[in-house]
């Protein structure tokens, strides 16, 4: 595991206590905001930083924030951000939480420790950060964040740190004006030679990681961590985990509960941000990012946040560009959608191909040239949508095989479709959402009895097929309840092989809903192609 609790993409929380409810009355919560959207070329200069470090900031000061540093693009550098994180050090009192958050570009580049296992370091990279002639006060490497980190709070303090960030040599956190895409500064981390860095005995650590810090990386080692108009194509640019963890704090059950609240007792754990960060960043970002995360079962329960207040409801409809006159004819009447002529659209038809993109830039359906089956695509992002905040992916995965995750299945290749579950004694009912909307019911057919799986690891088996049309983005949804979820199998089997994907998404909604925390939902993707 890297030190530094960013990847450089990271959400690093931390408890002191076994069992934090909430942060206590008498705590205060400090920070440190740290936001750097200017770069020297040829570092590409970052859009949402900014954006993202107000959102915080607000989150943190409706939690009653009021010791609130911010270090923004040249007043960030190593010794400013290091002067201040010793002294909240000193304010802090036990029970308090520190945090610290970053939004800029991070990188890797050749490690002189032998520890490191992959031979590179990561590094947060500041404004005034050269490629060629590196200044030490202009980059801040993982192990010296972490020495820190460790000495100047006390395990009696809390820390919460958040890096909105990516390293895996690209320094790199950027959007096209169109979709969500990397724009990487180096894309060889050898390519850079850091000089030593000042001598510091506070960047020292003990081995190990401490029981006040919890980690949730927003990306994984071989990722870019990505920021993008959200959540509307003409929106400001956000990155996708700031964004995450304002969703988190906001999308509602029907009780008022939050959508993340996973056991729904009216409070947000951890653990269960921790879960919901991993599917909210997948989801956002189309599996090109998703997060990373590590929390100990000592801090698993601890509260940080309380609810935000949930924003207006979103009653727009789907904006669809048409890319030939024929999509521009059919656009022209009557659906779930909005046709624009121009502008970021949510997606992008090409009735002549039959091609439907995203903003990202992926297609999500291909050989659509109806707007029925365009109705199918639009019902199915918006399911998909409304279900990702509740998946609970620590207790049950969907697996897509045998390509590693994200990769793309071309017509006639195999795909091996499973569940793991780990925890209590479970039933399994699952079902895909093929790229038009279509409701395939996968387990349990004829043969696979009740579905019930045993406690403890669990690995089952969905189906070994081909990939064949309608090809685009496929979804798999897994839900694991206490006990035999009847009406929602009842009411699958009964929209199996139609365009049901709103039903259906309502009708693991009330299973949940239902079930209050005694049911887990997982959320796999499957892309296919000609």
């Amino acid at each position: 595991m890297k030190r530094l609790a960013t990847g450089l993409t990271a959400l690093l929380l931390g408890a002191a206590g076994a069992a934090l409810s909430a942060v206590p009355a008498q705590a205060e919560i400090r920070a440190l905001i740290v936001a750097v959207s200017h770069y020297a070329a040829p570092i590409p200069s970052l859009d949402g930083t900014a954006n993202d470090a107000a959102a915080l900031t607000k989150v943190l000061r409706d939690e009653g924030a009021k010791d609130v540093i911010e270090l923004k693009d040249a007043d960030a550098t190593r010794a400013s951000i290091r002067g201040a994180l010793e002294a909240l050090g000193k304010r802090a009192k036990p029970g308090d939480w520190v945090i610290f958050y970053y939004a800029g570009h991070g990188a890797q580049a050749p490690s002189t420790d032998p520890a490191e296992a992959d031979g590179l370091d990561e590094f947060i990279v500041l404004s005034g950060f050269s490629v060629s002639h590196p200044d030490p006060q202009q980059f801040i490497v993982d192990n010296d964040l972490h020495g820190w980190l460790v000495n100047f709070f006390p395990k009696t303090v809390n820390v919460l740190q958040i890096a909105d960030a990516c390293h895996s040599g690209s320094m790199n956190r950027a959007v096209g004006p169109n979709h969500f895409k990397a724009r990487a500064a180096s894309k060889n981390p050898m390519a850079i030679q850091l000089p030593p860095g000042p001598k510091d005995p506070s960047a020292a650590a003990p081995p190990g990681d401490p029981p006040n810090l919890v980690y949730v990386g927003a990306a994984q080692d071989n990722q870019f961590a990505l920021e993008g108009p959200l959540p509307l194509g003409e929106s400001p640019p956000r990155g996708l985990l700031t964004y995450a963890l304002e969703g988190a704090l906001q999308e509602r059950r029907p009780n008022g509960h939050l959508a993340a609240d996973l056991d729904d007792d009216g409070k947000l754990s951890l653990a269960e941000l921790a879960a919901s960060l991993e599917t909210r960043t997948r989801e956002l970002s189309s599996t090109q990012q998703w997060a990373s995360t590590v929390v100990p079962p000592r801090n698993e329960r601890s509260v940080v946040f309380q609810p935000l207040k949930p924003p207006p409801a979103d009653e727009r409809p789907v904006e669809v560009k048409a890319a030939d006159d024929t999509a521009a004819d059919i656009l022209s009447g009557r659906g779930p959608w909005a046709s624009i002529p121009r502008g970021v659209p949510d997606l992008t038809w090409s009735a002549k191909d039959g091609v439907v993109t995203d903003s990202h830039g992926d297609r999500v359906a291909e050989d659509l040239r109806s707007a029925e089956a365009l109705a199918g695509v639009i019902s199915k992002r918006k399911a998909i949508g409304d279900l990702a905040g509740s998946a609970n992916e620590r207790v049950l995965q969907v697996q897509v095989g045998p390509k590693p995750k994200g990769q793309l299945y071309k017509k006639g290749e195999t795909v091996d479709l499973a569940v793991t579950h780990r925890g209590e004694p479970a039933y399994l009912t699952a079902f895909n959402l093929a790229s038009d909307g279509t409701v395939q019911v996968l387990y349990p057919l004829d043969g696979d009895g009740d579905g019930k799986m045993t406690a403890g690891d669990a690995r089952v088996s969905l189906t070994r097929t081909r990939a064949a049309p309608p090809f685009g983005v496929d979804n798999v949804v897994a839900v694991a309840t206490a006990g035999p979820p009847t009406a929602l199998r009842g009411a699958l089997s009964r929209m199996n092989g139609k365009r049901e994907a709103t039903a259906a998404a309502a009708a693991v909604r009330d299973e949940l809903d239902q079930a209050h925390g005694r049911a887990a939902l997982a959320l796999g993707e499957l892309y296919t192609g000609q």
